[in-house]
């Protein structure tokens, strides 16, 4: 259901961030975008403040690879912003989101996770997508 939320919200906002392309120069819609992420975190900090108290010094690592998570995901939305600008909301946004092939292959190559069979196909056809929204 969490996934089915995301996707609604994601496929939103990749509206609005064309539309704000339209009169804004992507460098300042990101600032704006990314003041409304602020809004955001400050909500669930809010509601999640104790559990930031209670944390050991074991999950210092995991608190970098957030970190980390958080400056790949903005350069990415930063340059989203300026496919926006310049490319069609249609191939932009199918071609970004196709993101999930990279972390899959990542999640092979250093964590060894394993792929079945329907889930290669899947990625074939991912790439094959890419190439025709390409043409």
């Amino acid at each position: 259901m969490f996934s089915f939320i995301s996707l609604f919200l994601w496929g939103i906002s990749g509206l609005f961030m064309k539309i704000a392309t339209f009169k804004l120069d992507p460098k300042i819609a990101f600032i704006f975008q990314t003041i409304g992420v602020i809004i955001v975190m400050i909500f669930v900090l809010f509601f999640t403040f104790s559990l930031l108290s209670n944390m050991g010094s074991d999950t210092r690592l995991f608190i970098f690879y957030a970190l980390l998570a958080g400056l790949t995901g903005g350069l990415g939305t930063f340059f989203l912003l300026k496919a926006y600008e310049k490319g069609n909301l249609a191939t932009v946004t199918v071609l970004t989101a196709l993101y999930p092939v990279i972390s899959v292959l990542l999640g092979i190559l250093i964590l060894k996770e394993k792929l079945t069979l329907t889930q290669l196909i899947a990625i074939i056809f991912s790439l094959i997508a890419i190439i025709l929204f390409s043409l």
